[in-house]
């Protein structure tokens, strides 16, 4: 019974990450320190040019 909570428990934590980060990773960086996520903008803004 437990081993069947604990999957459950993933699986909705997964479907509730994938809600809220949608297709894109950036959405994402929300969570991480600011300077993790400018670094991560200018890393893509360098990657796109």
């Amino acid at each position: 019974m437990i081993i069947l909570q604990l999957a459950l428990y993933c699986a909705l934590f997964t479907l509730m990450v994938k809600a809220g980060v949608g297709n894109n990773a950036l959405n994402g960086l929300y969570f991480y320190p600011k300077p993790v996520q400018e670094k991560v903008y200018e890393l893509v803004r360098r990657d796109r040019d």
